[in-house]
């Protein structure tokens, strides 16, 4: 009997201990409620955000791009041999300037010339023929037939004359403008195949530098724009100006291809050089900019944190031109707006937000 008294007060000492433990862990978790801040009308105020913030400001962009680009010779050609035949004068040295209309290299033409004579004796021949025909026919001597045939052999002979004058031309090759020989690829007496290159001819008064720009830049880029470039072999910085652009786009690399021209005084940049070419842009009236960092990518677009009545609101804008530090904003944004800078992971839509200092 005393045994199960015993047991049974330590049955209820147990259970009362279970529940003092449950009445304290419920005590402990109501506590810890009623101390966390909340956003509900009855349980106290909003937490605040501290975070910094930029005001939005309006100014003019002066736009700037850097580009490489390649020096073209104003003028040039590959000097090239149009019928086969033997050198029978050069006329040029490498590296040696000449002018326009010069005789460079002519090839053998006493053929040529032989046959020239022979059918101009034939041509005097045909003509008076024509002629002794001519008055035969006014007494009825002749046919208007065989004058018919004698004034075509007379055309046959003549077509034959101009043909032989076409390949003696063939025979010379004349500088087409002023310039500068490059090396040559043959020498007196060889003989060369019609299309066999000899040498080259460029003019190196002038030079262009050709370049590319990206096709959102392509209306603010007009003739007589001046561009600076520089290249590797001299310190210098030369300015060239802006005259032709291709008419399309390049669709492989959505670039617009420019060139323009540079006045080579002494020869003193060489075609072919790798070029650093500098553009100023027209500027940009009243852009809207802010720092890059206050741009939030987003799976739609982009967002900036703008500060209305004290809390935070996500807007969506768009985005133009961009330098190392700050971004135009073309639309979304005006200027004067008052936006997040810093601390904008830990800002969600409609938090109350307070700013530790302000740009």
């Amino acid at each position: 009997m005393t045994e199960s008294k015993s047991s049974g007060y330590r049955a209820i000492i147990i259970i009362a201990i279970f529940f003092c433990i449950i009445a304290g862990l419920i005590y402990w978790k109501s506590s810890s409620q009623g101390n966390t801040p909340t956003s509900g009308p009855n349980t106290g105020k909003a937490k605040v955000q501290m975070v910094s913030g930029f005001v939005a400001k309006s100014q003019n962009i002066p736009i700037k791009l850097e580009s490489s680009g390649t020096l073209l010779a104003w003028d040039e050609v590959q000097l090239t041999a149009e019928m086969g035949g033997k050198i029978t004068q050069m006329n040029i040295r490498e590296g040696s300037e000449v002018k326009q209309g010069q005789l460079l290299i002519k090839l053998f033409d006493e053929d040529l010339k032989a046959q020239m004579k022979k059918q101009e004796l034939q041509a005097q021949i045909a003509k008076k023929n024509l002629e002794r025909l001519k008055e035969l026919l006014k007494i009825n001597g002749i046919s208007q037939q065989e004058i018919d045939n004698a004034e075509n052999q007379a055309n046959n002979i003549q077509s034959e004359i101009d043909l032989l004058k076409a390949n003696l031309k063939k025979t010379e090759i004349i500088a087409p403008f002023s310039g500068k020989i490059g090396l040559t690829n043959a020498s007196l007496g060889a003989y060369v195949g019609p299309g066999t290159a000899l040498a080259s001819l460029q003019n190196l008064d002038v030079l262009k530098i050709e370049f590319s720009i990206p096709e959102k830049y392509s209306s603010q880029l007009v003739p007589n724009d001046l561009v600076q470039f520089t290249i590797e072999s001299q310190p210098d910085t030369f300015v060239g100006k802006v005259y032709a652009f291709e008419p399309k786009i390049n669709i492989a690399n959505r670039s617009l291809d420019v060139r323009a021209k540079f006045e080579n005084k002494g020869g003193r940049l060489l075609p072919g050089s790798f070029a650093r070419v500098s553009v100023k842009l027209r500027e940009i009236k009243g852009a809207v900019l802010v720092p890059n960092e206050c741009i939030i990518p987003d799976t739609r677009g982009k967002k900036v944190i703008v500060y209305k009545n004290g809390m935070a609101e996500f807007t969506t804008v768009e985005t133009g031109i961009r330098n190392a530090d700050q971004i135009q904003v073309v639309k979304g944004l005006s200027a004067g707006d008052t936006i997040v800078q810093t601390g904008l992971m830990f800002v969600k839509p409609n938090t109350a937000i307070q700013f530790t200092k302000i740009q």
